[in-house]
């Protein structure tokens, strides 16, 4: 029995190149598309060959497709989702489960009861719960799910909370732990410890420094720093890799910096073997 995590993109919720921007990062990866990432997206390739999908992204008919090749399946579908928050990047590609694109049939969503509730009482959202294209069921911060030979652990994490709350993922299969933390302000105590102690841990690297946006603005839009990240978890157990690369960071750049042994940007397309 095997399960893998498979990643399916490791950009910001804006994609990169990032959606209106001409900084010369973004104009260079128009013009060399094999540059390009698609938004901040796992999937998990359970024993049997069920697949689930982390998160909905708006590149959601791509990535589902790269991961049932993975998983060596035809047609392209999913058997389940987790959805971590409600920030756009995370689940706006629940719309082509509709009855306007894939017109689904009771697809299982795992979210936290305020994700929950913000499907139920927001349109169109609410149309893919009231027309059963998707089907709904909740999942506590503490509580873990079963899937196909994994064991998945949400827990929370500190993050902007306009809508919902956010969940960090920690999946265990039959040797390895993975952690997955798309989207964090800062890392406290607890969860740096989770990263410290993880096989392999994909963490939010959203920003390289704390002056590649304006002040003003990195302070709106709160996350760990690449460069702090590197200090703070040296020494951990296993590889740690950055995901949620927002279009600023200068390890998307032409000249992106070095990191330590031990670290490294997620690529889209690797699988690990848990």
């Amino acid at each position: 029995m095997s399960v893998a995590v498979h990643i399916l993109g490791t950009a910001q919720d804006g994609g990169f190149p990032h959606a209106g921007c001409g900084c010369a990062s973004c104009e260079r990866a128009r013009r060399e598309p094999a540059l390009a990432r698609r938004v901040s997206c796992i999937g998990i390739i359970g024993a049997s060959g069920r697949c689930l999908m982390v998160d909905a992204t708006p590149d959601f008919g791509a990535q589902q497709a790269a991961l049932a090749a993975a998983a060596g399946r035809t047609p392209p579908h999913v058997d389940a989702l987790i959805l971590t928050h409600a920030h756009i990047g995370h689940y706006l590609g629940l719309a082509l489960l509709g009855r306007e694109a894939m017109s689904a049939r009771a697809v299982p969503v795992h979210c936290t009861p305020s994700m929950r509730r913000f499907l139920e009482q927001n349109r169109p959202w609410a149309h893919l719960v009231e027309r059963d294209e998707i089907d709904l069921h909740t999942l506590r911060p503490g509580e873990a799910l079963e899937f196909d030979g994994a064991r998945i652990h949400a827990f929370l994490t500190p993050h902007r909370s306009e809508d919902t709350d956010t969940i960090g993922l920690e999946i265990e299969g039959p040797t390895r732990r993975l952690v997955y933390i798309s989207d964090a302000d800062v890392f406290p105590p607890a969860l740096a410890e989770r990263v410290l102690e993880a096989d392999i841990a994909l963490i939010d690297g959203t920003f390289y420094a704390r002056d590649e946006l304006p002040h003003r603005e990195i302070l709106a839009v709160r996350h760990p720093f690449v460069n702090e990240s590197v200090e703070r978890f040296a020494g951990a157990r296993g590889d740690v890799a950055f995901i949620h690369l927002n279009h600023s960071n200068a390890l998307l750049s032409e000249h992106a910096p070095a990191l330590p042994k031990g670290f490294r940007v997620a690529a889209e397309g690797e699988s690990f073997r848990l």
